[in-house]
Protein backbone atom coordinates (compact mmCIF):
# COMPACT_ATOMS: atom_id res chain seq x y z
CA UNK A 1 0.00 0.00 0.00
CA UNK A 2 1.30 3.04 -1.08
CA UNK A 3 0.93 6.25 1.05
CA UNK A 4 0.21 9.88 -0.43
CA UNK A 5 1.51 12.71 2.26
CA UNK A 6 -0.78 15.97 2.04
CA UNK A 7 0.60 19.32 3.39
CA UNK A 8 -0.66 22.48 4.09
CA UNK A 9 0.16 24.72 6.75
CA UNK A 10 -1.72 24.31 10.08
CA UNK A 11 -2.96 20.81 8.82
CA UNK A 12 -6.41 21.73 9.99
CA UNK A 13 -8.25 22.68 6.58
CA UNK A 14 -7.15 21.89 3.24
CA UNK A 15 -4.88 19.14 3.71
CA UNK A 16 -7.24 17.05 6.11
CA UNK A 17 -9.70 17.87 3.56
CA UNK A 18 -7.12 16.51 0.42
CA UNK A 19 -6.26 13.74 2.40
CA UNK A 20 -10.07 12.40 2.96
CA UNK A 21 -11.23 13.26 -0.40
CA UNK A 22 -8.41 11.24 -1.52
CA UNK A 23 -8.92 8.17 0.61
CA UNK A 24 -12.51 8.45 -1.53
CA UNK A 25 -11.21 8.51 -4.62
CA UNK A 26 -8.83 5.99 -3.72
CA UNK A 27 -11.40 3.39 -2.84
CA UNK A 28 -13.40 4.07 -5.92
CA UNK A 29 -10.81 3.75 -8.49
CA UNK A 30 -9.34 0.77 -6.87
CA UNK A 31 -5.90 2.44 -5.84
CA UNK A 32 -3.44 0.73 -3.70
CA UNK A 33 -3.00 4.68 -1.73
CA UNK A 34 -3.58 5.70 1.45
CA UNK A 35 -3.46 9.27 1.87
CA UNK A 36 -2.55 11.15 5.12
CA UNK A 37 -2.19 14.66 6.13
CA UNK A 38 0.47 17.17 8.37
CA UNK A 39 1.10 20.88 7.73
CA UNK A 40 4.35 23.20 7.42
CA UNK A 41 3.71 24.95 10.59
CA UNK A 42 0.74 22.76 12.38
CA UNK A 43 0.20 23.13 15.86
CA UNK A 44 0.17 19.22 17.05
CA UNK A 45 -2.61 18.06 18.07
CA UNK A 46 -5.40 20.64 16.63
CA UNK A 47 -8.54 20.38 15.35
CA UNK A 48 -9.52 19.75 11.93
CA UNK A 49 -11.96 23.18 11.27
CA UNK A 50 -15.78 22.76 11.64
CA UNK A 51 -15.91 23.94 8.08
CA UNK A 52 -13.57 21.50 6.74
CA UNK A 53 -15.61 18.57 8.32
CA UNK A 54 -18.58 19.77 6.92
CA UNK A 55 -17.49 20.87 3.37
CA UNK A 56 -16.88 17.38 2.74
CA UNK A 57 -18.74 15.42 4.77
CA UNK A 58 -16.30 13.71 6.19
CA UNK A 59 -15.63 12.22 9.73
CA UNK A 60 -12.58 14.04 10.53
CA UNK A 61 -14.13 14.45 14.22
CA UNK A 62 -10.76 12.33 15.12
CA UNK A 63 -8.18 14.25 13.11
CA UNK A 64 -5.57 16.12 14.96
CA UNK A 65 -3.03 18.48 13.05
CA UNK A 66 0.26 16.98 12.91
CA UNK A 67 4.04 18.71 12.00
CA UNK A 68 5.54 17.23 8.86
CA UNK A 69 8.76 15.65 10.37
CA UNK A 70 11.04 14.23 8.06
CA UNK A 71 10.28 10.56 8.90
CA UNK A 72 6.66 11.23 7.04
CA UNK A 73 8.25 12.36 4.23
CA UNK A 74 10.31 9.09 4.39
CA UNK A 75 7.54 7.01 4.71
CA UNK A 76 5.33 8.86 1.68
CA UNK A 77 5.72 7.24 -1.51
CA UNK A 78 4.33 11.47 -2.85
CA UNK A 79 4.21 14.52 -1.07
CA UNK A 80 1.44 16.90 -2.70
CA UNK A 81 1.50 20.38 -1.13
CA UNK A 82 -1.42 23.29 -1.51
CA UNK A 83 0.80 25.67 -2.16
CA UNK A 84 4.41 26.20 -4.34
CA UNK A 85 5.61 28.00 -1.44
CA UNK A 86 4.62 24.64 0.63
CA UNK A 87 6.87 22.68 -1.31
CA UNK A 88 9.50 25.31 -1.61
CA UNK A 89 9.75 25.22 2.13
CA UNK A 90 9.53 21.29 2.00
CA UNK A 91 12.47 21.02 -0.73
CA UNK A 92 14.67 23.57 1.12
CA UNK A 93 13.64 22.15 4.96
CA UNK A 94 14.78 18.07 3.20
CA UNK A 95 16.48 18.40 -0.21
CA UNK A 96 16.53 14.37 0.11
CA UNK A 97 12.83 14.31 -0.87
CA UNK A 98 12.33 16.78 -3.58
CA UNK A 99 11.70 14.43 -5.97
CA UNK A 100 8.96 12.93 -4.35
CA UNK A 101 7.36 16.67 -3.72
CA UNK A 102 4.73 18.03 -5.75
CA UNK A 103 2.03 20.64 -6.16
CA UNK A 104 -1.70 19.98 -7.02
CA UNK A 105 -0.90 22.14 -10.22
CA UNK A 106 -1.83 25.63 -8.56
CA UNK A 107 -2.26 26.78 -5.42
CA UNK A 108 -5.06 26.25 -3.67
CA UNK A 109 -6.17 29.08 -1.15
CA UNK A 110 -6.33 28.91 2.53
CA UNK A 111 -9.82 28.95 3.64
CA UNK A 112 -9.05 28.96 7.34
CA UNK A 113 -11.39 31.51 9.26
CA UNK A 114 -13.35 31.65 6.13
CA UNK A 115 -17.80 30.81 6.05
CA UNK A 116 -18.74 27.45 4.73
CA UNK A 117 -19.21 28.39 1.69
CA UNK A 118 -15.53 29.06 1.24
CA UNK A 119 -14.65 25.81 2.62
CA UNK A 120 -17.02 24.20 0.06
CA UNK A 121 -15.46 25.60 -3.40
CA UNK A 122 -11.94 24.83 -1.44
CA UNK A 123 -13.12 21.25 -1.09
CA UNK A 124 -14.09 21.12 -4.76
CA UNK A 125 -11.22 23.02 -6.37
CA UNK A 126 -9.15 19.82 -4.27
CA UNK A 127 -11.44 17.22 -5.68
CA UNK A 128 -11.15 18.25 -9.35
CA UNK A 129 -7.07 18.94 -9.00
CA UNK A 130 -7.14 15.09 -7.73
CA UNK A 131 -9.57 14.04 -9.99
CA UNK A 132 -7.75 15.26 -12.95
CA UNK A 133 -4.19 13.64 -11.58
CA UNK A 134 -2.90 10.33 -13.43
CA UNK A 135 -2.29 8.63 -10.10
CA UNK A 136 -0.40 5.47 -11.84
CA UNK A 137 2.66 8.11 -13.04
CA UNK A 138 3.24 8.46 -9.11
CA UNK A 139 2.07 5.62 -7.13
Amino acid sequence: MKTVLFVCTGNTCRSPMAAAIANNLFINRSIAAVAVSGGVFAMDGAAASKNAIAAINADLKDHRAKMVQEEDLAGAHIVITMTKSHKSHLCAMYPDFTHKIHTLGHDIDDPFGASLDVYKKCAEQILRCLENLVWEEYI
